[in-house]
């Protein structure tokens, strides 16, 4: 876009341009460990960033020890200066001892900048540049919607961040930050639709020497048992003193696995808990018992207990345990089965998950179990695409929700394919509002419940509590089921919430490139947004995944009530190059 304006009142000139501002993170601790070498590095680094900065027409206003202040006619300037600045960092940080290697964080805003005679700079974007740098990842740039909308450069991956509130800045500014940088420090994952991550930290042992060593042998067990299971990231954090975070090398983990090995008696005695990293809330635990005589048994039996309960907590979830009261040992442990091979999330495992489900129908067949399994099963693999026949198996999901609810289902599971089948058959929305409302009385800890309830509420143009349902079954799905993010994402195209849109539309797409639904409100929303490149871009995308996409068959799979928006939808795609 370039410099738009430029005006001179009182020896001060004003013009619309673009600050660079940045800071070495974790300087003072740099300083105190060796400080000749940090000078050095900071000369150094005043070169690299001195040249890259009038390598594309910027202006280096200051670099005072640890920070540098940079202006530039335009966005695209400042980020080309700010990628170059990261990349040559990166470069000389390859040489040096990992103690001394010294990382920026940086941040770009644009607007009116306020120039007088003697050099110095005024204006917001100084102030908001800062701000957003000091929230930036290590490493990582972070920039304003300002330089987001000027740049529209779809080959720039810019991962929304939501709006922040910023110490002495009246209004929330909502930031982008720049991934793909692969500075070494480390990416962070879309807070989104990301799989769980849980970080398996060393095991107490207190020293001693057979336990130490049934401590160790345990977590490489479990570190390699846990990488196994599809739907989970694993951390394995091997500090020494079993430090949860440490300087740059955090953990990046949703959840925590601590515990320990002890001597009890004659024997050992093991113990282990799950924890949310954030608030540290227990999650789960465990504790096992055995003798010194049978070390390999009782590593193996307490492995294998602590693998199966992560999955069930982080992974499968809830579903898995659902009808214990009901089914005996067999009928348990095929239920089990197949919710595990649900969430590979491929058409054989779901092809397997029906097989397990209709063993259990058919073994039990006065059981509500197997009926409500079979029901959820066919549709699942129906509308996740997994089906090569979904008419029939959203016809035989029919008839075992029917059957599972005349036996009167307690679990509402039955009660939750049959509001599901009737919203993709379009039926009249009310009924299949109260549908989903007495699912969710009967499952109120079921996120496919509220997911479906936010689907109903979309379409009745009710988005806030459609974002609100949507919000509930994220928490309820340590999975994070993409699904659950891109109705959200529709709900705030609903209801004119595009940079909201974007932003969750995207995270969709990071983890489902092809996905049909994210690709179409986020072509819509960057349209409404004005980001004609990034929009085309997008269609271009959507096409070459689903070159039979039209914008005519929104109004066919999207029931919704006001027409006007299936118009705003079709308009925003239209003019993004949607036939």
């Amino acid at each position: 876009m370039g410099v738009v304006s430029e005006l001179r009142v009182d020896g001060l000139r004003r013009r619309r341009g673009v600050v660079l501002h940045a800071d070495v993170a974790d300087y003072s601790r740099l300083m105190a460990d060796d400080p000749t070498a940090t000078v050095t590095t900071m000369r150094t680094y005043e070169r690299l960033v001195a040249d890259a900065v009038t390598a594309v027409g910027g202006t280096l206003v200051n670099f005072v020890g640890d920070s540098f202040l940079a202006v530039f006619d335009d966005a695209r300037s400042g980020m080309r200066a700010a990628v170059r600045i990261c990349g040559a960092v990166r470069e000389h940080n390859a040489g040096l001892p990992r103690a001394q290697r010294a990382w920026f964080r940086l941040g770009l805003d644009a607007g009116e900048i306020v120039t007088a005679d003697d050099g110095r700079h005024f204006g917001d974007p100084l102030n908001i540049a800062a701000r957003i740098q000091a929230i930036a990842q290590v490493g990582g740039i972070n920039v304003t919607e300002a330089v987001y909308a000027e740049l529209d450069e779809p080959a720039l991956r810019l991962v929304a961040l939501g709006s922040r509130r910023l110490k002495n800045i009246p209004e929330p500014i909502r930031v982008y930050r720049l991934a793909g940088l692969g500075s070494g420090v480390g990416e962070q994952a879309p807070d989104v639709s990301a799989d769980p991550t849980v970080a398996v930290l060393p095991l107490y042992h207190a020293a001693e020497p057979v336990a130490a060593s049934v401590a160790e042998a345990l977590r490489l067990e479990i570190v390699e048992s846990l990488g196994s299971l599809a739907g989970l990231r694993v951390v394995d954090h091997r500090t020494g003193d079993g430090d949860i975070a440490h300087g740059s090398d955090s953990v990046d983990a949703s959840y925590v696995l601590y515990g320990g090995v002890v001597r009890s008696g004659s024997g050992l005695r093991v113990y282990a808990t799950l924890a949310e990293l954030e608030t540290m809330n227990r999650v789960w635990g465990g504790r096992w018992e055995g003798s010194t005589d049978a070390l390999f048994e009782l590593q193996d039996a307490t492995a294998a207990a602590i693998v199966r309960a992560m999955e069930i907590e982080l992974v499968v979830g809830q579903p898995a345990m659902i009808y214990r009261a009901e089914l005996d040992g067999e009928a348990r442990e095929l239920v089990y089965r197949g919710w595990h091979q649900l969430n590979s999330g491929t058409r054989d495992g779901w092809q397997r998950a029906c097989e397990l489900f209709a063993q259990v129908r058919r073994s039990r067949p006065g059981s509500v179990s197997g009926y409500a399994l079979s029901a959820f099963v066919c549709w699942w693999g129906a509308v996740e695409g997994l089906s090569q026949v979904p008419a029939d198996d959203l016809d035989a999901a029919a008839e075992y929700a029917a059957r599972g609810t005349e036996l009167g289902d307690p679990t509402g599971l039955s009660q939750l394919v049959a509001a599901a089948l009737r919203l993709h058959a379009g039926e009249d929305l009310e009924p299949t509002l109260a549908a989903a409302q007495e699912s969710l009385a009967l499952r109120p800890t079921c996120d496919v419940s509220y997911m479906v309830l936010g689907s109903v509420q979309r379409y009745l143009g009710d988005w806030e509590a459609a974002v609100e349902a949507c919000r509930h079954a994220r928490e309820l799905s340590p999975a994070r089921m993409p699904w659950f993010a891109t109705v959200q994402a529709s709900a705030y195209y609903v209801g004119e919430r595009y940079h909201d849109a974007v932003r969750i539309a995207e995270q969709v797409t990071e983890r489902q490139p092809a996905n049909r639904e994210a690709l179409l409100v986020l072509a819509a929303s960057q349209q409404a947004l004005g980001l004609v490149r990034r929009a085309r871009a997008t269609v271009a995308t959507l096409l070459d995944h689903h070159p039979d996409v039209r914008r005519d068959e929104l109004r066919r799979r999207h029931p919704f009530r006001d027409a006007e928006i299936i118009a705003r939808w079709s308009a925003h795609l239209a003019a993004a190059g949607l036939p």
